[in-house]
């Protein structure tokens, strides 16, 4: 699938948030390729709740 930048909603250290066609994906960035950490609903819940996710674990991951 190809995403646009416009897709990315919310960015910190090597997580971010994608918005896919039916759901908000925290995504973490690989040597290759992005995975999926969590998803959440198309909603603004649902994104705010995707952009605490990925601010948690790039606070995590800073601190280890």
């Amino acid at each position: 699938m190809s995403y646009k930048e416009s897709d990315i909603m919310h960015e910190s250290g090597k997580f971010w948030v994608l918005k896919d066609t039916d759901c908000y994906h925290v995504m973490q960035n690989g040597v290759t390729h992005s995975t999926s950490d969590s998803s959440y609903e198309l909603s603004d819940d649902g994104l705010s709740i995707a952009i605490a996710r990925c601010n948690y674990l790039a606070k995590r991951g800073a601190k280890s």
